[in-house]
């Protein structure tokens, strides 16, 4: 789900700025925001709304008092019946108000872009972990499209750190193409995930190293250039395996509910790491 979708899901959602809340205490708070979202929410024709959950709470350290709350919203597609797909949103309340975001008059910043949900332990799995050990001293979460320029940069770092420090560092790897920007991010994702299973050793540290930046989405030519560059076969029914395609979607579901919208993005033992840097502290100890 793009946030360009979710907008157009949720066009109204809190488009009052402002709502008086009925009580302070906090299970009474959830349950009138979750009321008033349920009142506020608009959905196209195309969807039906089922369920507001409240996945996770935050209290925000520059506004005693503030929390953000992040949502989890079912939608049921209506040309498709009991097909529900969830999509996610934060909002922010202190028991009496409720607002949608907080801008910064001086540099004119939005919080709501800058909070993001903590990681629970469902995120470390066996399958995603491409270095270190499970019980290394620092777990890291990394969402990353491998075409993106900034990702081609800073992996290889990452990578080799955690390559090299597998008592200190344990990686878990999830892709997360940037469509909308890189075409071709698809098939060579889906290219790297059949090189895995065919048993290629570094295939992510490969992929990262020849630099793909085709602009293109023609799945043969993309193949070509990806087997040339990994010495691989893989053929268009390789990428559209079953398998490949499940991995390849709970992969995006992964990023979709940690609410992610650029790369790489990084989480260090289950928080944001927004400077991207904390690993490079655990090597040096």
């Amino acid at each position: 789900m793009t946030r360009l979708m979710l907008k157009l899901l949720i066009l109204t959602l809190l488009s009052s700025g402002l709502v008086s809340a009925k009580s302070t205490k906090e299970e009474k708070v959830e349950k009138n925001l979750i009321e008033y979202v349920k009142r506020a929410i608009n959905v196209n024709k195309d969807f039906k709304l089922k369920d507001i959950r409240i996945k996770q709470a935050k209290e925000l350290a520059k506004l005693p008092g503030w929390k953000v709350y992040f949502l989890d919203i079912d939608l049921e597609v209506t040309k498709k019946k009991k097909e529900i797909m969830t999509v996610h949103d934060k909002i922010f309340s202190n028991g009496t108000f409720i607002v949608r975001d907080f801008v910064n008059i001086i540099n004119k910043g939005s919080l709501k872009d800058k909070m993001a949900p903590d990681l629970d332990e469902s995120f470390y799995k066996k399958d995603h972990l491409l270095y270190g050990n499970e019980d290394a001293k620092m777990k890291i979460v990394a969402f990353s499209d491998p075409i993106c320029p900034f990702c081609q940069t800073y992996m290889p770092k990452l990578l080799k750190a955690a390559k090299e420090n597998p008592d200190k560092i344990a990686l878990y790897y999830y892709h997360f193409p940037l469509t909308m920007l890189h075409k071709e991010a698809p098939t060579i994702i889906k290219a790297t995930l059949v090189a895995e299973k065919q048993g290629v050793k570094n295939v992510v540290e490969k992929v990262y190293a020849a630099k793909f930046a085709m602009d293109i989405d023609d799945d043969k030519k993309i193949l070509k250039a990806f087997n040339k560059a990994l010495g691989t076969k893989i053929t268009e029914k390789d990428i559209n395996n079953q398998k490949i395609l499940v991995h390849y979607s709970e992969d995006l579901e992964a990023a979709g509910k940690m609410m992610i919208g650029g790369t790489p993005t990084i989480y260090v033992d289950g928080k944001k790491d927004y400077s991207r840097s904390k690993y490079k502290e655990i090597i040096k100890k």
